[in-house]
């Protein structure tokens, strides 16, 4: 009997393994169908926002070929440049610049330039991008920035026209109250009106000076003429010019070199290297009280040379320090103090001409310390 009943045992719990085996099986395949069901909505939603951004997208691989792309970015580029899936390169980019832009950011490095492709202004930013399991690539965005590259260009043209055509009548108004001025042909009365027409055409004379500088560093007509400097000796010079006005205000003019400064040089433009430390310089002994100190320093930072001018001024409040570099931007509290406001947005873009950046650091009521990093030779 135990013999028949063995068979009968084994069979059921074999039986029952497969129906086990069989139940496992279908729970893995229900498993795995929702997570093609929930991979194929993700790549749905992706794709549905990868399409409906109003900016080129292209994903490039680490052989520069493209991988994926939207819609936008083949209406930006324009059908001649054959953007798909499988593209290399060069069906894309022909321009050197472009392709010089793209190795930076294969080098590793963010990226951005504009892209002629008329009769579209392009704005292209490159990123960094490793796809997962690959070696990195890059992500392209691309942007349509025709209205506002050319508003800027007649802008920047209208306030070149503007300040050219002023200067002559403004100097003849100045030459005839000059010329009224020397001659005793005026009253007492007349003589403050030719001085109060002197000092406004003297202020008008600045302004359109330097409106007419900044129009020529945005419109990319001021050429450096780039020279090897020698920092401490230039510094000194620069401090030495503000001797005068510094001593009519009593005021005392310091120069402080860091230990690792002697001998060091920096590649600029001397003539313009002197207005951008004449602006912050001047600014500094403006708006600081009679009797206080100004002081130059230098001060190596790494492969960068930091030129920092320190005041006793007023300061400058936390939620006004953003806009200082804007053109013709004011705080109230200085509308009184002359001057264009334009001082900060010209040494803001001299600064950029020679590679460098200025930055502020300063405490209402605590003074202001603005400071040029430039690169070392």
């Amino acid at each position: 009997m135990e013999e028949s009943s063995s068979p009968s045992l084994l069979a059921r719990l074999l039986g029952r393994e497969d129906e086990e085996l069989r139940y496992r099986l279908a729970k893995a395949e229900r498993e795995l169908e929702r997570l093609r069901e929930s991979a194929s909505r993700n790549e749905a939603l992706h794709e549905a926002l990868l399409e409906g951004l109003a900016e080129g997208v292209v994903l490039l691989d680490s052989d520069r070929v493209v991988r994926r792309h939207n819609a936008t970015a083949v209406r930006l580029l324009g059908t001649g440049s054959r953007v798909a899936e499988g593209s290399t390169l060069l069906y894309l980019f022909r321009e050197p610049e472009t392709l010089a832009a793209i190795d930076l950011i294969y080098a590793g490095e963010e990226s951005e330039w504009l892209l002629n492709r008329p009769p579209r202004i392009l704005r292209l930013r490159g990123f960094p991008f490793t796809f997962p399991g690959q070696a990195p690539g890059a992500l392209l965005t691309v942007h349509d920035v025709t209205r506002q590259e050319t508003l800027e260009t007649t802008r920047q043209k209208f306030i070149s026209n503007v300040s050219h055509e002023l200067k002559t009548p403004v100097a003849g108004i100045r030459l005839a109250a000059e010329n009224l001025q020397l001659g005793k042909l005026v009253s007492e009365e007349g003589e403050q009106s030719l001085g109060s027409i002197l000092r406004a055409s003297e202020r008008m004379s600045l302004l359109l000076q330097d409106v007419a500088e900044l129009s020529r560093i945005e419109t990319g007509a001021l050429k450096l003429e780039v020279l090897e400097i020698e920092v401490e000796g230039f510094a000194r010079q620069v401090i030495s010019d503000f001797a005068l006005p510094a001593r009519s205000r009593r005021m005392k003019l310091e120069v402080e070199m860091g230990h690792d400064v002697a001998g060091l040089k920096v590649k600029a433009d001397p003539l313009r290297l002197h207005q951008l430390l004449d602006n912050l310089i001047s600014n500094a002994l403006k708006f600081s009280p009679e009797g206080s100190a100004v002081k130059l320093s230098l001060m190596r930072e790494g492969a960068w040379l930091a030129w920092t001018v320190k005041d006793e001024g007023p300061g400058i409040a936390l939620n006004e320090q953003g806009r200082i570099f804007e053109r013709f931007w004011r705080s109230e509290r200085m509308r009184g103090i002359p001057g264009t406001g334009l001082g900060l947005s010209i040494v803001k873009h001299l600064a950029r001409l020679m590679d460098g950046e200025v930055t502020v650091e300063s405490e209402f009521g605590k003074g202001a310390a603005f400071t040029l990093r430039l690169p070392l030779s």
